[in-house]
């Protein structure tokens, strides 16, 4: 499955849904590649605190003919990604066209292709769910970003492609409830991510969420995301630190 991961507009958490739920699928058993569809502004490679400024879709976009498997980076959660370089300026149509289809015999490779698109219905964004099967939505609970959503939906749909839900991030009380974004979005809503202080931790350390506080409830939401979209049962990880977990060290210890 080729996904797109689009969005009405920028900051709503695109690339932090693309990258966890990539970490989540990995971890699943799947060959999982994730592709900085921004092109005038990555975004993946910044989560990790890199700016790679080779074996980048710019670099091959230059070259005419280059191996993609050149491009190939390797995340430590499992997954793959290639990205951009901060030097790729405004695209035209024929380099867009050109990027995916340099990067279309990667594909086969894996079992998911998450494609991290840009904000907004301008080309990029044409070319990213054009070059998909399907189209995941992103928003927050307020209007603007909703009915930007929205707008993104009806995009998708009008280039022929499935849009099996959305997913609701920085959810706090007080704010747009899911069932009334829903009704906005026109669409189910598969995961509510809370607002949660471990993303701002986990952002600041480079790290995925999903990783680095696995049984945080925004990382179970992110968890619920894999299942609504693989129909797969995922074994969430437990919270660590619990009675439990100190009784079966005791226990250990004492049978050492």
């Amino acid at each position: 499955m080729i996904l797109s991961v689009v969005s009405g507009k920028g900051g709503v958490g695109k690339t932090f849904t693309s990258l966890n739920l990539a970490a989540i699928l990995s971890e699943m058993g799947q060959r999982v590649l994730v592709v900085d569809t921004n092109f005038t502004s990555p975004t993946v490679a910044t989560h990790f605190g890199v700016t790679p400024d080779t074996h980048t879709i710019d670099e091959a976009l230059q070259k005419g003919t280059y191996n993609p498997m050149d491009l190939i980076w390797i995340h430590p959660a499992g997954f793959h990604f290639v990205t951009p370089s901060f030097n790729m300026v405004a695209l035209d149509d024929q380099a867009l066209h050109t990027i995916f289809e340099i990067l279309r015999p990667l594909y086969a490779n894996y079992d998911t292709v998450i494609l991290d698109g840009p904000a907004g219905v301008g080309r990029d964004v044409y070319y990213t769910i054009m070059n998909s099967d399907a189209a995941l939505i992103i928003a927050n609970p307020n209007y603007p970003s909703l009915f930007n959503a929205l707008k993104t939906h009806y995009f998708a749909k009008q280039l022929g492609k499935m849009v099996p839900g959305a997913v609701l991030n920085m959810y706090k009380k007080g704010t747009i409830s899911p069932s009334e974004a829903s009704q906005i979005l026109e669409l189910p809503i598969l995961a509510v991510v809370p607002e949660d202080p471990a993303v701002k931790e986990a952002l600041q350390k480079g790290q995925l969420l999903v990783q680095y506080k696995p049984s945080s409830p925004a990382a179970r939401a992110l968890y619920d995301l894999a299942e609504a979209l693989t129909g797969r049962k995922v074994q969430k990880r437990k919270k660590s630190g619990g009675l439990g977990e100190i009784l079966s060290k005791i226990k250990d210890w004492l049978l050492s």
